[in-house]
């Protein structure tokens, strides 16, 4: 079985998950990636993916694209194209108009896409991701990631810390955490990682909300592990996602995790583990106050759900889905 995966994106960071999914599926099916010439993840694709770069505008209705990406798609030939977020899906739904190859799409977060409701074959990240698409064909299969070995955390920190990842975006709400952490009593560092246009806005904030000393920026690190396992307490403050990668590596290296109500989060965290923007200084206060008890209850969970969103396990979900679509198309994929 040949699988393509088709993305129309270059990459914003690190939260390419169908990266990661392609390199775990080359050990299952032969795995091939679509995509833009210059994009950001090239580095993290494996060897054993046969890689096709497209050069033409990635606009939906380029002509002069489509019909380079047809020439590439015909001489490639999958058995099934796998197609991420609504730009990808658009372009080679109107390309498979002449192509008819099986096709399933993603859809990554909560936000437009109404490409995902025309479509035969439906993978949502979540179910808030599902409850966006009108559509009876929907399968919910979650992101997932492949633990690393870090060290033991030996000891607490004598501030308590806490840490926050991802791209620096008014999407992620950074300036609102820090605008609710401001008004703590309690001595705390927080610490946010990640590299974006909003760095000189949320520098701004730090001094102006009289955090600094408190608050660090520290751009973009590739231990982010380690540092989830050294801090306290993880926030995810963001305003919508469809994973987010955070919150499952968290559930993997974190000593203890609140989120906003996003993504996967209901899905894997108790209610009074989700706060609504807003309610940060409270909930803060609350662990500092309990921390024992509420780092206690976080383990348990760990080790009831880290099991499922494991690469792997995931990546068996994926086959198994497109064995059932081959066999809707007239197909047996090997």
């Amino acid at each position: 079985m040949k699988v393509c995966h088709f993305i129309a994106s270059r990459g914003l960071g690190r939260g390419e998950f169908y990266i990661d999914l392609a390199n775990a599926l080359s050990g299952k099916c032969d795995v091939a990636l679509m995509i833009p010439k210059g994009s950001r993840y090239l580095s993290r694709i494996s060897d054993e993916i046969e890689v096709c770069e497209y050069e033409r505008k990635n606009s939906r209705k380029n002509p002069l694209l489509l019909w380079e990406l047809r020439k590439k798609f015909i001489a490639m030939n999958p058995d099934i194209v796998h197609s991420h977020f609504g730009k990808a899906t658009e372009i080679f739904c109107l390309l498979n108009k002449w192509l008819n190859f099986p096709q399933v799409a993603t859809k990554h977060n909560p936000r437009k896409g109404k490409i995902f409701d025309r479509m035969d074959h439906v993978i949502a990240v979540s179910e808030q991701v599902r409850k966006t698409i009108n559509n009876r064909s929907v399968h919910v299969i979650h992101n997932a990631i492949t633990p690393v070995t870090i060290e033991s955390r030996k000891k607490r920190p004598k501030r308590f810390t806490i840490v926050a990842v991802g791209r620096l975006d008014p999407i992620k709400g950074f300036d609102l955490l820090l605008k609710d952490l401001a008004s703590l009593d309690n001595d705390f560092l927080l610490k946010i990682i990640g590299s974006g246009e909003q760095a000189p806005h949320l520098q701004e904030l730090i001094v102006t909300l009289g955090l600094t000393g408190r608050v660090e920026l520290l751009g973009y690190r590739e231990d982010i592990p380690q540092q989830l396992r050294e801090a306290d307490l993880v926030v995810v403050s963001s305003k919508s996602e469809g994973g987010p990668v955070i919150a499952l590596e968290a559930l993997f290296y974190g000593n203890m995790l609140i989120s906003t109500p996003v993504g996967i989060v209901p899905e894997i965290l108790p209610p009074d583990f989700i706060i609504e923007p807003g309610g940060f200084a409270k909930k803060v206060t609350e662990v500092i106050q309990c921390y024992e008890c509420y780092a206690d209850r976080f383990k348990k969970l760990q080790l009831k759900r880290q099991s499922d969103f494991l690469l792997d396990t995931i990546a068996d979900k994926h086959i198994k889905l497109y064995r059932e679509i081959g066999i809707n198309a007239g197909r047996q994929f090997q």
